[in-house]
């Protein structure tokens, strides 16, 4: 019976992790088990910026325990960031469950997605997951991450992304929503890169606050997330795109939400930058609030590149009176630029920074005389 018993297990298939077919019995092993606490404590308030629910730190992770498909993409993505913060021998788990994660994306069937509102949900948070895999995968190498599109999955993306937009959803925290919510900070990273419009198109979607039930702060990031989707959706064509009226009605967008915010959005506390401080000091309550407001600098910034001496002196007074009309298209752009860099420094959380990269990337970059259009042979960090 031995010898049986020893040629059966002979013939399984030998895998060097546990499979994620079963996620309550992988977790019982040691490593599975912290690269999952990993994710919960470390990398998903990346994803929960702009989520009161926290959908990607409790909701996910609770659907992981018993589905294969985010329970892989979770695995995958901590095990990439841990094998490039502490344990390089992680990345052999990190490609293990990625290429499971492919397999049960490409298994799901046509009638599976389309009928299931969970699976939908489930299918774009993974993608979200698997894109960051994927960028500090290829960001190992200078090579390898300049041959390889670190976009790639947020190619597949856009299909679930567009299947379910607040066009026809609220805004609310569901996995579908907090999904779409990524996916379109995501490609708003990449674009700002690159400056190219976004994969999505924006424009039926709704822009205003949501009218109904209770409105909280992640509800105006979102708005101006729209907002700026919208504004790169437009001036990233090219710079003969961009009329004066619809430069006026971007501004206008952009002022209105402005003045919606609650007085807790603004700075308790700013220092300009002087001797023995490169970087302004701009000291916010919340990590929302500084992801809200480098999207208006960021929207602010393009708006300028784009602005004739008429318009420029319009967005002047939407800058807190701290720039007068002697200030140039260059001053107003290094002002922008700086403030960027100081809520990303100042805050110095991880969820800000990681949702920084493209704003600082973007900022850092253009004069007056650069087309916000213009490709940019920038690599694009990934969140690592």
């Amino acid at each position: 019976n031995t010898c049986r018993v020893r040629k059966v297990k002979s013939n399984e298939p030998q895998t060097p992790f546990p499979s994620p077919s079963n996620p309550r019995k992988a977790l019982q092993n040691p490593s599975i088990a912290r690269y999952f606490s990993h994710y919960i404590a470390d990398i998903a308030p990346w994803y929960d910026l702009s989520d009161a629910s926290l959908t990607f730190a409790a909701s996910l992770p609770e659907a992981a325990l018993e589905s294969s498909l985010p329970f892989a993409a979770i695995l995958a993505l901590s095990a990439v960031h841990t094998s490039r913060t502490t344990a390089p021998s992680a990345r052999t788990a990190a490609e293990f469950y990625h290429g499971h994660c492919i397999r049960l994306l490409i298994g799901l069937t046509a009638e599976e997605y389309d009928n299931d509102e969970r699976t939908q949900g489930l299918a774009l948070a993974s993608v979200c997951l698997l894109r960051s895999h994927f960028g500090m995968e290829v960001a190992e190498t200078d090579t390898e991450a300049e041959e390889v599109d670190p976009n790639r999955h947020l190619q597949g993306a856009y299909s679930l992304a567009a299947y379910h937009t607040p066009q026809t959803d609220y805004f609310g925290s569901n996995l579908r929503e907090a999904g779409f919510w990524n996916y379109l900070r995501e490609d708003i990273t990449f674009s700002l890169f690159r400056r190219c419009p976004l994969k999505i198109d924006l424009s039926q979607v709704p822009l205003a606050l949501p009218m109904t039930g209770a409105r909280n702060d992640q509800d105006y990031l979102n708005a101006i997330t729209l907002i700026l989707g919208r504004i790169i959706n437009t001036c990233f064509v090219g710079s003969d795109s961009v009329t004066e009226e619809l430069w006026s009605s971007l501004s206008h967008l952009l002022r209105e939400w402005r003045k919606s915010l609650p007085s807790r959005f603004e700075p308790f506390s700013t220092a300009e930058r002087g001797l023995g401080l490169a970087l302004p000091s701009i000291w916010l309550l919340r990590d929302h609030h500084a992801g809200a407001l480098h999207y208006q600098l960021v929207a602010t910034t393009i708006l300028c590149i784009q602005a004739n001496p008429q318009q420029l002196s319009s967005l002047r007074s939407t800058l807190d009176g701290r720039l007068g009309p002697e200030d140039t298209k260059d001053h107003i752009l290094e002002h922008l630029a700086l403030d960027v860099c100081g809520v990303a420094f100042t805050t110095n959380t991880p969820s800000v920074q990681v949702n920084a990269f493209g704003p600082i990337a973007f900022c850092k970059a253009p004069g007056p005389g650069l087309s916000a259009h213009d490709s940019s042979e920038q690599k694009p960090r990934d969140r690592s």
